[in-house]
């Protein structure tokens, strides 16, 4: 696949400026380390800028102050990592499915599809669900009854959507998914047993929001399960239901939220950070790796309790308690110090 773009171009798109006003051509997006001429690369930050001398790129993007380490043409930004995300759409090699309806694909006959849609091979399509303009849907993906899907959503391969889910525009939903499947609801039933709770809400998803590989988001037993605007799923994450989940929110692979809880706006879960039921936190939130919400979270911040070593539950409460006065008991410390 030729890509070729002149630099000006790229300059005029990112709003950014050039130490050479010669126009060439780039034909490539890569690392500071794997560049070669006819390439674009960026830095974003000091640890990557030794890199800069020995650098075969073309052009890089980065903010000033770097232009002495560099040999070639140096675009300047002001976020240089934000440019290069804007830039590399224009270097996305992924194929765009022409609109059309795969012989094999099974539709029912009061769905409704709209123009310019991409079915593939084996699709299922149930009754009265809709599918809106410009959508690409994979193969063996499955669409449950009274479904909706926006506008421009890309849904991958083997995704499987039950029925009443709503799906907002420019959603994309990556292979693997399962959007809307029951909620882990049971009920004791007095004899040893359980009493299936049967999950009577849907799922609704906002705009522009990407669901990774695998992931998983349970309808709810009453009400809907909420994904808000510009949510980004990782692969393996896992929303249970009711939960609502706040626009811009992001989860890393294998964070996973108890049912109920309400997760606020612009939150960042990191890798296996998960979120007990029930329980709320507010925006700006983040969670580092393999850290647990065990209480509601008022103030935004970012906040810690991964690494404790497993023990009896009853010892855990009872040590849980003692670590958040440890403070108090042992001679205070510096930020300098806790800096290492």
């Amino acid at each position: 696949m030729n890509i070729e773009y002149h630099l000006s171009d790229i300059l005029n798109f990112l709003g950014a400026e050039a130490s050479d006003a010669k126009d060439v051509l780039i034909t490539g997006l890569a690392s500071l380390e794997n560049a070669n001429r006819g390439d674009i690369s960026f830095v974003a930050n000091t640890r990557h800028a030794k890199s800069l001398a020995e650098c075969n790129a073309t052009a890089v993007i980065m903010p000033r102050g770097y232009e002495n380490d560099y040999s070639g043409v140096c675009v300047f930004s002001k976020d240089p990592y934000l440019s290069y995300a804007k830039l590399s759409k224009w270097f996305d090699t992924a194929v765009k499915r022409p609109a059309g309806v795969h012989p094999t694909a099974i539709l029912a006959g009061d769905a409704t599809i709209g123009a310019d849609v991409s079915l593939g091979p084996n699709v299922v399509i149930e009754s009265e669900v809709l599918i809106s303009d410009g959508c690409q849907i994979g193969a063996n993906t499955f669409i449950g009854a009274r479904s909706r899907v926006g506008a421009n959503c890309l849904i991958e391969s083997n995704v499987s959507i039950y029925h009443d889910v709503l799906i907002g525009d420019s959603v994309t939903i990556h292979s693997g998914a399962v959007i809307g499947s029951d909620g882990f609801g049971f009920a004791p039933n007095g004899e040893g047993g359980w009493q299936k709770i049967y999950q009577l809400g849907g799922v609704s998803i906002g705009d522009r929001v990407e669901i990774g590989a695998c992931s998983t988001i349970d309808r709810g037993a009453l009400d809907d399960t909420i994904i808000g605007d510009g949510v980004i799923l990782d692969n393996h994450v896992m929303i249970a239901h009711n939960v609502r989940v706040g626009d811009n929110t992001a989860m890393a692979a294998f964070a996973g939220i108890a049912g109920s809880a309400k997760i606020g706006k612009n939150c960042f879960f990191a890798g296996d950070a998960a979120c007990l039921g029930h329980l709320e936190v507010a925006d700006n939130v983040q969670i580092t790796a393999r850290s647990y919400v065990t209480k509601s979270i008022k103030k935004s911040g970012s906040y810690s309790n991964g690494g404790l070593p497993l023990m009896e539950s009853r010892k855990w409460r009872r040590n849980a308690v003692n670590f958040g006065k440890l403070a108090k008991i042992v001679k205070p410390v510096t930020d300098k110090e806790l800096d290492g």
